[in-house]
């Protein structure tokens, strides 16, 4: 009688960029290995999708580059102690047109655990989500994410078999609308974790 099968999580000593090109290595692989045609990056830059798209040249493997909302403001502190302000780079032209050059789709839109900024309020159910996900990795939540907008934007069917990846946690995942995230049969499932940080920060507000 087999009770299951035995899969490896490759435990990265800390989180961040740092991991992209290994974690890149272990998708591509986790791919091959389940037979997956739809790999979602959450990117705010490109530079994962275009990472993958490389590694992947020639193959029949779908790539999806998952980002912020179009021109969406973040802003941070320097060493200095000054506000930034940062546009992801998936908004500017030159990386768009080149994602559709490489046939590398682009999923760009409403995140669905962020909030809608009304002064003094928060939502609750997107903030346990939000704090949920981020038990287990900050990535996670990029993760999840990802592959509900690229459902909600008609790029993937509900019910596929996906990957989807940050810079350092990677999952294979049944996809499904973000109305259904949590539905009995038809939401979404997390079948295998590939790989995450094993210390990560965990945070406490939602991006804006």
């Amino acid at each position: 009688m087999s009770y299951g099968v035995s899969k490896s999580i490759f435990y990265y000593n800390s989180e961040g960029m740092v991991n992209l090109p290994k974690t890149i290595e272990l998708v591509i692989e986790r791919a091959k290995e389940n037979n997956i045609n739809h790999i979602i990056v959450f990117t705010a830059d490109g530079d994962g999708a275009f990472m993958l798209k490389n590694a992947l040249n020639n193959t029949e493997i779908n790539i999806y580059a998952a980002t912020f909302p179009y021109k969406q403001v973040f802003h941070s502190l320097d060493p200095n102690g000054n506000k930034n302000k940062i546009v992801p780079k998936t908004s500017l032209q030159e990386i768009r047109e080149e994602f559709n050059r490489l046939g590398i789709r682009l999923v760009q839109g409403v995140m669905p655990l962020q909030d809608i900024i009304i002064p003094n309020a928060k939502d609750v159910k997107n903030q346990t989500i939000h704090y949920t996900l981020s038990l287990i990795s900050g990535g996670l939540r990029l993760c999840i994410q990802a592959i509900l907008m690229a459902v909600d934007g008609g790029h993937i069917d509900p019910g596929e078999t996906v990957i989807a990846m940050s810079a350092d946690t990677a999952i294979v995942a049944r996809s499904s609308l973000s109305t259904w995230l949590f539905h009995p049969t038809e939401g979404l499932e997390i079948n295998e974790i590939i790989c995450k940080p094993s210390k990560f920060t965990i945070t406490h507000s939602i991006e804006k």
